[in-house]
């Protein structure tokens, strides 16, 4: 029994040695393994669609908030009858992402976009630029390991309603749902780069 009693004594210590050897205060601030960079894309169905690239970059501030910004390259159309809109949107903004519970998350973005639009009513073609602000919402589900990479899906809707919005069903008066997937990476601090 002394024997079992001094082994578990001598492992315990071993163990407790080997874990000092690779742990690492946390440092206060800035910290480079919690910014991230990537993309997602849009995809949004109805009377046409919706598609388009959102590059963005961001920062995890803790376990359960993701702070960034985003830019907005979309292509959307809408087709009634012999009428036809076409536009093509560059926008950006700034979003939070909050994890609430494991692998689920509510999201907000604000964005401003600028549109070209094209209206085809039978052979009359006319072409339009404008602006409108957009506040998405709306939730999702992804993975996220804070300093490696993170996954997620999303649907959002524009709260604001303009009517210049790209996320605005003109005809119907209606919110166009918007579904983003994003691919991000986190940047590796010096010492765990060529891992």
């Amino acid at each position: 029994m002394k024997r079992n009693l001094l082994a578990a004594c001598f492992s315990l210590i071993a163990q407790y040695s080997f874990a000092q050897q690779y742990y690492q205060e946390p440092t206060k601030g800035f910290k480079k393994e919690n910014w991230y960079i990537g993309s997602g894309v849009n995809l949004g169905f109805f009377q046409g669609w919706i598609l388009g690239l959102n590059p963005e970059t961001g920062y995890s501030v803790n376990k359960f908030l993701d702070v960034g910004i985003a830019t907005n390259f979309t292509y959307v159309t809408q087709n009634f009858n012999n009428e036809s809109f076409r536009f093509r949107t560059l926008g950006g903004g700034a979003y939070v992402r909050g994890w609430i519970a494991n692998q689920f998350f509510l999201t907000g973005q604000f964005e401003y976009n600028s549109i070209r639009e094209t209206y085809k009513l039978g052979a009359v073609k006319q072409v339009f630029n404008s602006s409108a602000p957009s506040v998405l919402v709306g939730g999702g589900w992804g993975n996220r390991f804070i300093g490696q990479s993170q996954f997620y899906t999303s649907i959002m809707v524009d709260v604001l309603k303009n009517g210049n919005s790209p996320y605005y069903d003109r005809q119907n008066n209606t919110l166009i749902p918007v579904f983003r997937t994003g691919f991000l990476f986190y940047f590796r601090p010096k010492n765990q780069r060529g891992r």
